[in-house]
């Protein structure tokens, strides 16, 4: 982690001293579709779900904009989301991402691939007939690939999309079920605003 952070750092200031650095807002919202697969008697009541549940979810933060070249954009942000997960025992899994990608300005079209890391602070679990994860059922970390797509109306205001697929089991490990796993997978869409 501090690797990750200490090669996001030094990118981002070897760019600002040679190009125009751009910050900015974004906020939308989305799907979030929980990948999970949990054995009946690893929680009281949680069943295991053959379908993918999905849930809406939101997002806001900022982004620093750092141009590589005429057409290359490096694109850092610190975003809060939130997921959850549907289904007999709903969670809500607030976190803070931290994403990096590169973008290619094609007339205002901007493509995006890239990868990021999240912190789970905390989790919200329902009280109901079934029993909901708690923090103590969920990771701390997760990270995946992303891939999105931005259209710029102008310099500072544009439009997007982004597809976060989740590679970590957030799941606290339990001998008893070693194939259990819980995974995001989040469709957003939103606005944002250049400074």
């Amino acid at each position: 982690m501090k690797r990750i952070i200490t090669i996001i750092a030094l990118i981002a200031f070897t760019a600002t001293a040679t190009a125009q650095v751009k910050f900015g807002i974004h906020s939308g919202s989305g799907i979030g579709l929980m990948s999970k697969d949990v054995h009946d008697d690893r929680y009281e009541g949680q069943n295991k779900t053959d379908k993918k549940p999905f849930s809406t979810s939101s997002y806001g933060g900022f982004f620093v904009e750092i141009p590589a070249s005429e057409k290359l954009l490096l694109d850092l942000r610190a975003i809060y989301t939130n997921h959850s997960t549907i289904g007999k025992g709903k969670t809500i899994l607030h976190r803070i991402d931290v994403p990096l990608a590169i973008k290619y300005n094609i007339s205002g079209l901007r493509p995006k691939v890239g990868g990021y890391v999240s912190y789970i602070p905390w989790v919200t679990p329902f009280e109901d007939k079934y029993r909901s994860f708690t923090r103590k059922d969920i990771e701390n970390f997760d990270y995946g690939a992303l891939l999105g797509l931005e259209y710029n109306f102008n310099e500072r205001l544009f439009i997007e999309t982004n597809f976060y697929l989740g590679l970590a089991n957030l799941l606290t490990k339990d001998p008893r079920h070693s194939s259990d796993y819980l995974r995001t997978r989040s469709i957003f869409v939103g606005l944002g605003y250049r400074f």
